[in-house]
Formats: C-alpha cells, structure tokens, sequence
C-alpha cells in the first residue's frame, strides 16, 4: 500500500528543490519502512465551505494541522454537515513527489511517541490536473 501524504507548498517546494530531505510523519495508522514508496501531494487546504442548509453561514472553517495530520473544526453536534461531509472538500495543486523511503527513525526515545522520520529519495515529480478531494 502507498501511503499519499499532504505537504504544504513551503515543505513541497523545499522537497522538490532538494532543501528538505526528510519527513516527519504519524505513524500510528500507517507504516512507513524502507524501500516503500509514497506520494508527497502538495496540499492547499480547504476550498470554501458551501452554506449549510441549516447552519448557513455560521458554518465553522475547518484548519489542518500538518503537524498531527489532523482536521480541526469547532461542528456543532446536530450539524448535518458531520453526515454529509460538506467541509472534508480538500484541495490539491496536482503537483506531487513519489519518494523512495530510505531510512525509518522511531521518535519514541525523543519523547514523540507515534512519530517517526523518514530519509527518502525523490524517484519522480509530476503534476496531475488540480483538483478538490483525494487524488
């Protein structure tokens, strides 16, 4: 299984550019070993959230924090939107990295538990058509 990583463009660009030569990832719902590939998707955030039907605009933004790989939002509990997924409508610029793993460095003994490093080699960089959601 290929693992595709959201990366802001500062980090990409660092990436591509050869300034950047490793990740720091969670690693609790994935493995990362060497020798895998994975794909470094330049991430731009959230496109602009549609009105909600019952919240209209009201509706919380969304943020990501690229730190914990996580989604932070302040949805009410009787929102709608936690069903329909209205605010999960990611953006890609389309560029993206396939990278080699090389070294895997467990960050548990530095006190980042579930975390690790990665060194890596860029095997390809290509450009896709932008898009919202996955790729």
């Amino acid at each position: 299984m290929i693992n595709y990583l959201k990366t802001k463009p500062e980090y990409f660009e660092a990436v591509i550019s050869g300034k950047k030569l490793f990740e720091i990832r969670s690693a609790t719902d994935r493995r990362f070993e060497p020798g895998k590939n994975c794909v470094l998707q330049e991430y731009l955030g959230y496109e602009e959230i549609p009105q909600c039907p019952k919240f209209g605009a009201n509706c919380p933004k969304i943020e990501y924090d690229p730190y914990n790989e996580q989604d932070y939002f302040d949805i009410p509990d009787d929102c709608e939107r936690r069903l329909c997924e209205a605010y999960r409508n990611e953006l890609y610029s389309g560029r993206e990295a396939v990278v080699k793993i090389k070294d895997v460095f467990d960050l548990s003994a530095a006190g980042i538990a579930g975390y690790v490093a990665f060194t890596f080699d860029i095997l390809q960089i290509r450009e896709r058509k932008r898009s919202g959601g996955v790729q």
